[in-house]
């Protein structure tokens, strides 16, 4: 009859390369990041000005004066607008200027019609301010859907008499929202 070892025996006989467990080296672990103000989708803006002739413009050599029969209002839309509490808007940079006029954008067009720029204003045509390339500004809203009131003409700055041209112009707007 064969003799019956006690169980810790027997694993003992059975497994004898079981190593016991030891500890083992630790690694440092940290994790983080930021949390941001939501983000707005953001359409783009394209415009097409209406034609003017060249004596809408002031026929004084040394004035400036913006060309109220080239009023274009439109709007830049914000949609999707999750947790957004309102934004700073910076529409072009200093370089977008026209050189003898910062508070306006330079005339861009290949064919440039002399000593004239576009006048951009946020709100309504007739009353409103001006915005200045590379200049922020804010507004507050807490909609998912904002649209920012904007108004385009054609101005004639200091130097010489507007005659024929093309005018243009383009820049990007930066957005920061809170």
């Amino acid at each position: 009859m064969a003799s019956l070892h006690p169980p810790l025996l027997l694993l003992g006989l059975v497994l004898p390369g079981i190593a016991v467990a030891q500890a083992g080296a630790t690694a440092g672990f940290a994790m983080g990041g930021q949390i941001e103000a939501g983000t707005c989708a953001v359409g783009s803006v394209s415009r097409t000005m209406p034609e003017v002739t060249a004596d809408v413009f002031s026929q004084n050599a040394a004035g400036s004066a913006g060309v109220p029969s080239s009023y274009t209002s439109f709007v830049l839309a914000l949609t999707r607008c999750a947790g957004v509490l309102g934004a700073e808007f910076v529409m072009g940079t200093p370089a977008d200027a026209e050189p003898t006029h910062s508070n306006v954008f330079r005339n861009k067009a290949a064919d440039a019609a002399p000593f004239t720029s576009i006048w951009l204003k946020v709100g309504a045509c007739t009353s409103s301010s001006t915005i200045m390339p590379g200049t922020p500004f804010s507004r507050g809203f807490s909609t998912p859907n904002y649209e920012l009131p904007l108004c385009a003409q054609y101005h004639k700055h200091r130097g010489g008499l507007v005659t024929q041209g093309g005018i243009s112009t383009d820049f990007t707007v930066t957005i920061t929202y809170r």
